[in-house]
């Protein structure tokens, strides 16, 4: 009897051992699965660090024309502003001229104002 329970012990030894060693192979394969998942999402992870970046450097770029376009826009009101600032003055001046004296300004200058007048409208 005790060779029986001698082979029986060995048998499951021999189990255990059988057991152990597929659970470490399972392992094995498991983790080098993991592994490579790992190595995926690192590789997704990088990529998207890289379109985060490049996206940035758009976003930066297109504020910087925005600004460029906008101090642009604002240079261009400055300069209409200034040239109907020129025009109102040089429409007042020859009301005035007439006003104060009993001459009639000369064709001389009513065309300079139409030509102002005729370069402001073919301006805008």
């Amino acid at each position: 009897m005790s060779e029986i329970t001698g082979k029986n012990v060995v048998t499951l030894l021999e189990e255990h051992v059988d057991h152990a060693i597929s659970t470490v192979k399972k392992l094995r394969e498991e983790k080098l699965a993991l592994e490579a998942e790992i190595a995926q999402l690192n590789s997704d992870v990088n990529q998207r660090d890289a379109r985060i970046e490049e996206l940035e450097n758009l976003n930066s770029e297109m504020r910087e024309a925005s600004e460029r376009a906008r101090l642009a826009a604002e240079k261009e009101r400055e300069e209409i502003r200034k040239q109907l600032t020129g025009l109102m003055a040089g429409l007042a001046e020859p009301e005035g001229i007439g006003e104060n004296t009993d001459e009639t300004p000369d064709n001389s200058e009513s065309e300079d104002n139409s030509e102002s007048e005729v370069m402001f409208k073919a301006n805008n």
